[in-house]
């Protein structure tokens, strides 16, 4: 706690000051009483620690140094001479050199320690006898002094609560004021009812009450030992007060009568176990009227200890979110970086889609340098007759790249200009061929940039939706996760520990822990259901065998819910199916895609595999579905020198809104089965891997409840060749299924399909998803 920045400094040592605000009036108060606080029934040096840490750590305050002798007389009359005396030096003294040097908080209280101690032993000296033992107690008053100016100098009010950062400690030292504060009321009654034992018990009533058993006990044990520090009885009000607030604070869960019957329980119990069946320690006049002013006061002085005690919490959470913006915003600088790459990229991969000018005149200057040099008529063509000779050659390159040179167009073109011109064509020929092989590797080369550029757009999209997120205003919801731990623990609920994390308004997550693993799940969701007005469903559980303990996570509950069932059959040559499929629930999004390599074997399942597989870890990421699209046609594009082709049909049911969207790259048609009649969704794009640029169909409406999404792959639909309309052959099929089980409508599809192909030349997969609305 020490503090080693400079204290006392030259600022305004001179402004003594006369006006009295409330702030002066409450240190006043506090500086009169505890100046009438004694240890050891004679000794009182409260007074001067309380008077020299104010001056150290505030500016010269003449209303306290006189309150501080006000309580010094109303105790020891005349006989406080010396203490008096005491205040008015160490007063002098910080009014002289207050304006001359700096110190720590650790140098001026061992000054002030020094201070009060010389000047007390100088008082013993000039006496007729000098005990030994009036030197020790001087000594330990000096202890004393030094000690209690640390802990005032960090207690309130002395230090300012607005804006600093109330820690344990600080809290602990205001405490310890206010307890010793109260022991300077000494044994001042009101018919009958002692006005310390009063404030003792609405204090630790109120804290009890607010902040549970913990800060209960703790102040119940400061108040009890400090406000009976002279008193014989002192160890059995420390153990009244901190079972008390103990006791208070454990029944809080029951409201403010609760913690009223866990006072006089710990009051009784401690009573009883001291003096059987005797009086209590504590007035039950005192007992009743601080409990009576607690229930009237509860509400207000909630929210004024809360504002109190909740600053270094507050200060905390702004230091977060500040954490949070410098996060934030380098990682939008990533993202802009990210996004300027892309960019970079996708400009350098703007190029036209044939061969430059100087391109074809490069090659003609190198063809005329190699063989027309030592042609005997090179002086005839490239001195008198250059610009038509030139047009010659360039015609011809033209001609050589349309017609080949098995063309007798090309030859006899040559022969008309040229002496020479098999080897002039020939030579083209070469030039040309080199020429498109270096022209088909920048287009690679631009592709690759291409895809570059849409993964960089990709990375940037995501970083930046990343930061939405992080920057989302999440908190924890202590509130609401003591009524559920209140409730849990009601219905028998081993429960450890309880988490609500609150992201905006609407938005949260409960995480709950167990102490012993147990089948709850469904009376979690009901508990807390009921709990919170509305219903809640369990995303994940965890389980640890080792530990036997068990994690809950639960969300708010989506109005919709939905199941995905499948079917295959392979095709009849070497039974490796072309088809790959995924389906599962994200975020709220329950998804299912559908992916057919083209043709049969091995070849088409690695297609359909790579398709797949990316659309999984994209999705996983959070990636925009637009770039996932793009991605898995670029990267298809690029994998290998072998052409690549696939179909892909996603499906993605937002179970929250009740929303379908699917999207389709040369997927064939999608059924949708309602209660009265089946819809069909067609495709009319290519498969991807084939284009530059992806093309692909999308389709939204939202469902109703008891509606059935059926995906199929080619291989259903081109089954039964008898017919022109495999889509209407299909829909009559599906319309004539008399079951909602998804997994029986799947069968059913492929055996009506099996049952119609003479040979199954073509892999089949149905995927079919029935989406319910929650009760």
């Amino acid at each position: 706690m020490m503090r080693t920045d400079s204290l006392i400094t030259k600022r305004h040592w001179y402004n003594i000051g006369f006006e009295v605000d409330s702030s002066a009036v409450i240190i006043m108060i506090m500086g009169f009483f505890l100046a009438r606080v004694n240890i050891l029934n004679k000794l009182t040096p409260f007074g001067f620690a309380f008077l020299a840490s104010y001056l150290i750590m505030k500016n010269l305050n003449i209303h306290l140094l006189i309150a501080v002798i006000v309580g010094t007389l109303s105790l020891q009359g005349i006989k406080g001479i010396s203490y008096i005396s005491s205040y008015i030096l160490i007063y002098t003294f910080f009014t002289v050199f207050k304006k001359e040097k700096t110190y720590s908080l650790l140098k001026a209280a061992v000054v002030s320690a020094f201070i009060f101690t010389g000047f007390r032993s100088l008082g013993i000296l000039f006496s007729n006898t000098i005990f030994i033992y009036d030197l020790f107690m001087i000594i330990f008053e000096g202890v004393v002094v030094f000690t209690m100016i640390y802990i005032f100098s960090f207690s309130i009010p002395i230090e300012e609560i607005r804006g600093a950062n109330l820690n344990n400690e600080k809290m602990i030292c205001s405490f310890i004021t206010l307890a010793l504060t109260l022991a300077g009321i000494k044994n001042i009654s009101v018919m009958g009812v002692e006005v310390k034992n009063l404030v003792c018990i609405a204090v630790i009533l109120h804290l009890s009450y607010n902040y549970g058993a913990f800060l209960g006990g703790t102040i119940g044990i400061i108040l009890g030992m400090v406000t009976y520090i002279s008193h014989p009885e002192m160890p059995f009000i420390i153990g009244i007060f901190g079972i008390t607030g103990l006791l208070a604070g454990i029944f809080k869960d029951l409201g403010i009568f609760g913690s009223v019957l866990g006072f006089f329980l710990g009051n009784g119990i401690i009573s009883f176990y001291i003096n059987g069946l005797g009086t209590s320690f504590l007035n039950f006049k005192e007992i009743i009227l601080a409990s009576l002013f607690f229930l009237i006061t509860a509400e207000k002085m909630n929210f004024e200890i809360s504002e109190l005690l909740t600053v270094d919490f507050d200060l905390k959470k702004e230091y977060a979110e500040k954490k949070d913006e410098v996060v934030v915003k380098k990682l939008n600088r990533m993202s802009e970086l990210f996004n300027n790459l892309s960019s970079t990229f996708k400009e350098s991969a703007e190029e036209k889609d044939f061969y430059f000018t100087n391109e074809v005149y490069s090659m003609v200057d190198g063809i005329a340098n190699n063989i027309c040099t030592n042609c005997s008529k090179y002086e005839e063509c490239w001195e008198k007759n250059y610009y038509k000779s030139y047009q010659n050659f360039f015609n011809l390159v033209g001609l050589v790249e349309m017609n080949g040179i098995d063309n007798e167009m090309v030859y006899s073109e040559a022969n008309s200009f040229c002496i020479r011109g098999r080897e002039i064509i020939e030579t083209i020929d070469r030039a040309v061929e080199r020429s498109t092989l270096n022209y088909n590797w920048q287009l690679r080369l631009r592709e690759s940039r291409i895809l570059l550029s849409e993964q960089l757009e990709g990375i940037s999209k995501a970083i930046e939706d990343m930061t939405a997120n992080l920057y989302t205003n999440s908190t924890f919801n202590k509130e609401i996760e003591e009524g559920l731990y209140k409730d849990l623990k009601n219905n028998r609920i081993d429960i450890k520990d309880i988490s609500v994390l609150q992201m905006g308004e609407e938005d949260f997550e409960i995480y709950i822990d167990l102490n012993t693993p147990m089948d709850v799940n469904n009376r979690l969701e009901t508990i807390i259901s009921q709990s919170l007005g509305f219903s809640v469903a369990s995303d994940t559980s965890f389980n640890s065998i080792s530990s036997r303990k068990q994690r809950f996570k639960l969300l708010k509950s989506n109005r919709f819910s939905a199941i995905t069932k499948m079917a295959t059959m392979g095709n009849s040559e070497n039974k490796i199916s072309g088809d790959n499929f995924t389906f599962g629930e994200i975020d709220n999004i329950h998804y299912s895609a559908l992916s057919d390599g083209m043709g049969i074997g091995r070849k088409a399942n690695e297609e359909s595999k790579v398709a797949i597989s990316l659309l999984e870890k994209l999705m996983e990421a959070n990636i925009d579905k637009d770039i996932i699209l793009k991605t898995i046609n670029s990267v298809l594009r690029t994998k290998s020198n072998d052409e690549i082709f696939t179909t892909l049909d996603l499906s993605f049911i937002d179970l929250y809104l009740g929303k379908l969207q699917m999207i389709k790259s040369g997927a064939p048609a999608t059924f949708i089965k309602k209660r009265d009649r089946v819809e069909i969704i067609n495709s009319r794009t290519l498969p991807v891997g084939i284009l530059k640029e992806i093309d692909f169909n999308l389709y939204e409406e939202y469902i109703e409840d008891g509606d059935i999404i059926i995906m199929v792959s080619d291989g259903v639909l081109d089954a039964n060749r008898y017919i022109d309309n495999s889509e209407a052959w299909l829909k009559d099929i599906i319309t004539k299924i008399d079951s909602i089980n998804p997994q029986v409508i799947a069968n059913e599809i492929i055996k009506e399909a099996s049952n119609v192909v003479l040979n199954t030349r073509d892999d089949m997969t149905v995927l079919v998803t029935k989406v319910w609305k929650n009760i």
